[in-house]
């Protein structure tokens, strides 16, 4: 199983290579929480959020940062989902 720290280095490495061309700013580690059945690490990023003028697949984020939820395998730490969340 991995641990914490190896649950949120993983799901800042996918997080760059979600938005490869992008200035992210500091990325900062939020919240993380391993789930009752020990099987998942939830892991909650934020980010400098990138401004789309227009396109397709592109976000649009009001305010400065962004916020990803990130649902890996605690045994393997493979991202199984990754999710937007409201800024605080």
């Amino acid at each position: 199983m991995i641990n914490v720290n190896e649950a949120s280095a993983r799901a800042v490495e996918h997080l760059k290579k979600l938005y490869p061309d992008n200035d992210l700013g500091k990325i900062l580690f939020e919240e993380a929480e391993l789930t009752d059945d020990d099987k998942f690490w939830v892991v909650v990023l934020s980010y400098k959020s990138p401004v789309a003028a227009s396109g397709v697949g592109t976000s649009m984020f009001v305010g400065d940062r962004g916020y990803k939820v990130f649902k890996l395998l605690a045994e393997t730490g493979d991202i199984r989902s990754v999710k937007n969340r409201e800024s605080k």
